[in-house]
């Protein structure tokens, strides 16, 4: 059967059966060592979605508490994705590409106190016709950061969970029916285990030659783990959230879409999509200075010591940088036909070695982050422009459980009312609606008081004119009219 949709059906595999969402926010969990704890869902279940030419990315950060030992995830895809970690970050600088942060001067403080190059991870890879029920097939295993990966193929939900429970991968109970549809569709899985270990084990000690990174069983720990995207090749955008659907609660989705064209999801109500940015404006926002907000005060009115700051505060990359490198690497990865480019396998090269070493959190990442920053930097400058042809499509709501169930997520072109799409109407960085604030916004670069000062004085001189040039245009203004009036003399007499 011929796949015409991709698929984004995630489970989070626990004791019990309970399952968990994903969430932007939150760091590397601390590990602790003590009784076992049943795992529970923290935070929104957040996914950014990527759409252009028949390949798509999803990228998902999931957060829990509990049970390490029951912790896994399963997910089924049209063809074989290529895997890579995403920063902690990853959902904070997404909302903040879509709506700046404003950098705030608030001078009445001031007055009172003073007064590429892999191939695509499908290439080469048929799967037969007619496969044996009992058969899984290991299409490939990675390390990826904090997890272990597999893509799998299976003949059965029988075969895969019984390959999974040899292999000390989690299987979620009561789902057989919904994977054996997937299996009837020549989807493969990804199955996922987290690889993590207490930091007694893996802290470097004299005469140490390994680092234990498993966790005794029962450990647990709470916070969240790192961020996943996954990069497939695809007919037609869908995401299928069947399987979240037997999470317990509210379903509250937040789902950021970059695609050509303006969406909404057929089975959910168009009052879910919330904002809609285009591809010049987020370009904009990604490589412009932050807004400035100035409150008590005009530009000639900020002190030189924050004047020495602002530009420092109102760099991008610091909060939104992130989201123009993800952005960039997905348009770059269609226009060179690579699911996986260059810097995306050097990435996980180094989480390989750091892993082997007992060495995984921020302080890692940020030196991973910085030995690719030439290759990313080349990598945003030559695809980014590509931007501008797209759009970004905000849905967040409490998705109806029944939909979700029955059906994939399916999409449509639409384009929300203006007068719902602003800010106040809602704001991505709080997933709710904006406030009004006081003050007088700038936008681009700041006019400093000296240079307020030299345009003021060269916009006066060009508009004032030195006295002797006052008289020298009414001297010639004197001699045309001399002129005309002889000259009209000369006629009157000639005649």
């Amino acid at each position: 059967m011929k796949i015409q949709s991709t698929v984004f059906a995630l489970i989070l595999v626990l004791f019990g059966g309970q399952l968990m969402a994903t969430d932007p926010c939150g760091m590397v969990p601390p590990i602790y060592t003590g009784p076992g704890s049943p795992i529970t869902r923290i935070g929104l279940q957040q996914t950014y979605v990527f759409y252009k030419d028949g390949v798509e990315t999803f990228v998902i950060k999931p957060g829990f508490q509990g049970n390490v030992d029951n912790f896994g995830m399963l997910i089924p895809f049209p063809t074989p994705p290529s895997l890579r970690k995403v920063p902690d970050d990853i959902f904070s600088h997404v909302a903040n590409a879509i709506e700046p942060p404003e950098v705030v001067v608030d001078l009445r403080i001031r007055k009172f106190a003073s007064g590429g190059t892999t191939l695509r991870a499908g290439a080469g890879i048929a799967f037969e016709a007619q496969k044996s029920k009992d058969v899984v097939r290991v299409i490939k295993k990675e390390a990826v950061g904090m997890y272990e990966v597999v893509v799998l193929e299976a003949g059965s939900a029988d075969a895969l969970k019984k390959w999974m429970d040899a292999n000390g991968f989690q299987f979620p109970d009561g789902m057989d029916d919904v994977c054996n549809e997937y299996i009837d569709e020549d989807w493969c899985f990804v199955a996922v285990k987290t690889k993590v270990g207490t930091k007694g084990d893996t802290d470097p000690q004299p005469g140490k030659r390994s680092a234990e990174n498993q966790l005794p069983s029962g450990s647990s720990f709470d916070g969240f783990v790192q961020g996943m995207g996954f990069r497939f090749e695809t007919d037609e955008l869908v995401v299928p959230m069947r399987l979240s659907a037997f999470n317990d609660g509210e379903l509250r989705n937040v789902v950021y879409i970059l695609s050509d064209e303006p969406k909404k999801i057929r089975a959910i109500p168009e009052e879910y999509v919330v904002r809609q940015v285009s591809g010049k404006s987020l370009i904009a926002n990604v490589t412009k200075p932050l807004p400035l907000r100035i409150i008590g005060g005009e530009e000639k009115d900020i002190p030189e010591w924050r004047q020495k700051t602002l530009d420092n505060e109102r760099d991008p990359n610091s909060k939104n940088g992130v989201a123009k490198q993800l952005f960039a690497a997905d348009l770059l990865a269609v226009s060179s036909d690579q699911l996986s480019l260059e810097h995306e396998e050097d990435e996980k090269d180094l989480l390989a070695i750091g892993e082997q070493l007992g060495l995984r959190g921020p302080e890692i990442d940020k030196l991973n982050a910085q030995a690719l920053q030439a290759k990313a930097e080349k990598v945003t400058k030559a695809a980014l422009a590509e931007l501008a042809g797209m759009t970004m499509t905000v849905v967040d709501g409490d998705f109806p459980r029944e939909v979700l169930a029955g059906q994939n997520l399916t999409f449509a072109e639409y384009r929300m009312p203006a007068g719902r799409n602003t800010n106040r109407n809602y704001d991505p960085k709080t997933n709710a609606p904006g406030t009004k604030l006081d003050g007088k916004l700038i936008l681009g670069q700041l006019i400093y008081p000296d240079d307020f000062q030299n345009n003021n004085e060269e916009r006066v001189a060009s508009n004032t004119l030195p006295q002797f040039h006052l008289k020298t245009l009414a001297m010639l203004g004197f001699s045309c009219l001399l002129a005309l009036f002889l000259g009209f003399e000369r006629i009157r007499f000639s005649r």
